[in-house]
This record gives C-alpha cells, sequence and structure tokens, in this order.
C-alpha cells in the first residue's frame, strides 16, 4: 500500500507550454523524486527541464493515468499509477569532492557503459564523455568548472537513462543494472535513511542484500542463517549492496549487517528474514 507520507504527487496538467516552469515551486524542486502523472504537458515539461537549472538533481518520474473525469463539485480528478515508495533504488554517480576522485568515477562510468548490454549507449556518446572528462582534467581555473558543468550535465543525461532501465527491471535486478554501469546504489525509499533490507533475487535461490550508506574506505559484513543461531559469513563487500546466490528456493532465510571502518566493527545490525525466490 501507498504511503502517502512519504510521497508527495504534483500534477502538472497544463494548456499552455510557457507556463510550466512558473507552476513548479521551489518546494517542489527540493524534492529527490517527483511523482507527475503521464500527461503530454508533463512529457513536454520532464524534457525541457529534467537535470537543468533548479531541477539538476530531481528524478521526475511519468506514472500512467487509471482514472480522468470530475467529482461531484465539478474537479477535475486524475488518479495514477504510483511505484511502491518502499522499493525505489536510487543510482548515483558518487563523482566525489575533488578534482582527482571526480576524473576517476567519470572514466570509471564511461568505461562500464561502453558496450554495455542492459543499458545501451552509442559509440558517439562514449566519445563524446571521453572528450569532456578529457578537457575537465586539463582544465584550470573558470574553465575548470565550466567544464565540470558540461561533463556533469551529460553524466545526468545518462544516469536518467540508467534509472529509467533499473526502474522498469525486476527489483532484484536494478542493483546489477545500476552497478554494471559504474554508478552508485542510494537505497531504498527515495530521500528516506537507507537501511539494511533484502529483496528476492531474479535467479533462483538469489535474494539481494542492501546495506547502510558507510564512511569512506569501510568495508560491509553480511551474515547469513538458517535458524538464527548459527550464521555463515557471506564475501564482504565495498558497495552498500551484495547477492546472495546457491539458496534453497522457497526457504526463509536470516541475514544481518556490520559495517567495519577504521575502528572496527560498528555492531550488528536486526536480524532480517528474507524467503529465497
Amino acid at each position: 500500500m501507498l504511503n502517502f507520507n512519504k510521497v508527495r504527487l504534483f500534477v502538472i496538467c497544463l494548456v499552455w507550454y510557457v507556463r510550466m516552469k512558473r507552476v513548479v515551486t521551489q518546494s517542489v524542486a527540493d524534492l529527490r523524486n517527483v511523482y507527475l502523472a503521464n500527461t503530454h504537458a508533463n512529457r513536454l515539461f520532464v524534457k525541457r527541464f529534467q537535470g537543468t537549472e533548479r531541477y539538476q538533481d530531481i528524478n521526475f518520474v511519468l506514472c500512467p493515468i487509471t482514472y480522468f473525469g470530475r467529482n461531484r463539485a465539478g474537479n477535475m480528478v486524475m488518479m495514477t499509477t504510483l511505484p511502491s515508495t518502499g522499493q525505489v533504488i536510487t543510482a548515483r554517480l558518487a563523482l566525489g569532492k575533488t578534482a582527482s576522485e571526480i576524473t576517476t568515477q567519470a572514466r570509471n562510468i564511461k568505461t562500464r557503459i561502453t558496450g554495455n548490454l542492459l543499458v545501451p549507449f552509442t559509440a558517439p556518446e562514449i566519445a563524446t564523455l571521453g572528450t569532456e572528462i578529457n578537457t575537465y582534467e586539463d582544465a584550470h581555473g573558470a574553465a575548470k568548472d565550466l567544464a565540470y558543468e558540461v561533463m556533469n550535465k551529460t553524466l545526468k543525461a545518462y544516469l536518467l537513462r540508467i534509472q529509467a532501465a533499473a526502474d522498469v527491471s525486476v527489483l532484484g535486478n536494478q542493483i546489477v543494472i545500476i552497478q554494471s554501469c559504474g554508478c552508485v546504489v542510494q537505497g531504498v525509499g527515495g530521500r528516506s535513511e537507507q537501511v539494511f533490507d533484502g529483496y528476492p533475487g531474479i535467479a533462483a535461490g538469489s535474494i539481494a542484500l542492501i546495506g547502510p550508506a558507510a564512511p569512506h574506505h569501510a568495508f560491509h559484513e553480511w551474515w547469513q542463517s538458517i535458524n538464527s543461531i548459527d550464521w555463515v559469513r557471506i564475501q564482504g563487500t565495498v558497495d552498500a549492496n551484495t547477492l546472495v546466490t546457491g539458496l534453497t528456493p522457497g526457504i526463509l532465510y536470516s541475514f544481518r549487517h556490520q559495517i567495519i571502518d577504521a575502528t572496527g566493527g560498528t555492531g550488528m545490525s536486526d536480524v532480517i528474514q528474507r524467503r529465497a525466490n
């Protein structure tokens, strides 16, 4: 069931396209995910403003209209099918803060999307990104800031395609798609805090686990059990997610998670139980 405390629906149905920009207020621009009715006007709006100006960090999601009519007072009513907020896995570029980190991650994304069969990119698109990365790396001062804006705009446009491909996939495959393109999985629930959770994978006997975000140079430790008493340590990861395979389909398994940082273990999470696919 949709949790309306976590989702705000903004419906923009305008006859005149020139008025759209004024209707979407700053309160909308401050959101991470904005759900719009899939109307012609909204499609024009998303095409024009996605990833630009005040909407640079917004992921617009167009939702199909299941009912269009008027209520007893004569006011227009539209009902849309919204995605479950508990199953939103968001892709992030994770470019870093320093010029070196930004360049390294941008090149990583370029390498990972080259020849990617899950989210296809053309050779000219790859070449364009490569040129923009080189320009950014070689630039200095104000020219570097300008080069970053150009490169970042391209990367965000590519990120939208990666996110769209993940959104239409089976839940357990979303992580695979995002990571295959060199992006980082933000977590579950849109803007809410990421917590330890798990979902059935696509392959039989698999479960995708997602942990909370960790500091730089931290390590994620995963554990599984068939009875919540005897625990087996799963291969750790530097990413906040992992895919557990080789499980018996239909069996209920227990999982727990811990972040290991420079000071050692930060404490085991609560135990979650998930049934293997």
